[in-house]
């Protein structure tokens, strides 16, 4: 029995042995569940074959679009107060129709001629909802407003003292106010209430926040609103495009009835606003506030993109013979509004620009 009993002690031994050499077998080539940490896949060479690729996901960026905006740099045109009416009124009216600006998308909105406006649509100046337009000067024309507010969705805000509608809102998106831009916040001898062009921005809400249009188009008022204007820098800073329709003195030499209507704005001085034309004498004295007042404009950052001259009001001038016009539509972009991306610069005037 003993005997016996050892043979199966030993057999025991000999099982046992066998079964720790076959875990450490399985644990070292048998199936990863006996391992703890797996760190490559059973056949790497064969797993590299069959198994998709490695791919980072990519970010699609999308460049921004080309510039559409082109920037002449070349020194701005200057009258001499030295020189002569003639070379005054020669070098003012070809500044009244130099561009410093093209713009790729210049749209016409409105008709040709009266009621019509320009407006640069490139990057940045691309009108789209909410935006904004002040349209000072309606004279019962809306063609520029219904546009602008009908194919781009932009609130506007018209203005006019001498139309015989009330306060309404001729559309969703139109809201007309009867009164009208002055250089001063009064009621006139025809009983107009006027606002400075600082105090409309402030009322409605839009002072020290971008206005994406302004139109002037108040008969030859421009003169002493701008003037009024430039006293406070804030007023014009956030007006991304900048419409005015400006007159020379001649207006009244071919307008004759618009004289009397316009005397209750007649000041002391000479040159503002009525007097720039009227019964003064200095040619040369009205040549150089003229071309101040739209030279500040340029200082205050706007630059022309586009001009208009009224073909309705022509005239023969008194001092160099020359057909001109008394009136010219400007179209101005604030050039404070543009960054490198945006723009082309050009160093040479030449017909892209004309």
């Amino acid at each position: 029995m003993p005997r016996f009993h050892l043979k199966q002690l030993a057999a025991l031994a000999v099982c046992s042995a066998c079964l720790v050499v076959l875990v450490i077998f399985l644990r070292n080539h048998g199936p990863s569940v006996f391992k703890k940490d797996v760190q490559e896949d059973p056949d790497t060479a064969l797993w590299a074959l069959i198994k998709p690729p490695k791919t980072e996901a990519k970010v699609l960026i999308t460049p921004p679009p080309p510039p559409q905006i082109h920037v002449k740099k070349l020194p701005s045109l200057s009258i001499n107060p030295n020189w002569t009416a003639q070379q005054m009124e020669h070098t003012f009216f070809k500044y009244l129709e130099n561009k410093d600006i093209r713009c790729e998308n210049d749209m016409r909105l409105g008709n040709w001629h009266d009621g019509g406006w320009n407006v640069c649509l490139s990057p940045p100046y691309t009108m789209a909802a909410p935006c904004v337009v002040f349209s000072f000067g309606v004279g019962n024309d809306w063609q520029f407003d219904d546009s602008i507010s009908t194919m781009f969705g932009c609130r506007v805000l018209a203005f006019d003292p001498s139309m015989s509608e009330p306060d309404e809102r001729r559309s969703p998106l139109i809201e007309f106010r009867k009164m009208g831009l002055g250089p001063a916040n009064a009621v006139n001898k025809d009983g107009w209430k006027m606002k400075t062009l600082s105090q409309h921005i402030r009322d409605e809400g839009y002072w020290g926040i971008p206005v994406d249009y302004v139109k002037v188009d108040i008969e030859f008022s421009e003169w002493a609103v701008l003037q009024e204007a430039f006293k406070d820098e804030g007023t014009l800073r956030y007006v991304k495009q900048f419409g005015i329709e400006i007159h020379t003195p001649d207006l009244f030499n071919i307008y004759h009835d618009q004289v009397a209507a316009a005397k209750d704005v007649r000041s002391s001085d000479p040159l503002s606003p009525i007097g720039l034309g009227g019964s003064s004498t200095n040619p040369r004295r009205i040549f150089v506030h003229m071309f101040e007042a739209l030279h500040r404009l340029e200082i205050l950052g706007f630059r022309k993109f586009n001009y208009r001259k009224n073909p309705y009001g022509s005239y023969k001038s008194n001092i160099t013979g020359l057909e001109r016009s008394c009136c010219y539509e400007l179209h101005y972009i604030n050039s404070h509004f543009l960054s490198d991306n945006f723009t082309i610069v050009h160093t040479k005037d030449d017909k892209l620009f004309h």
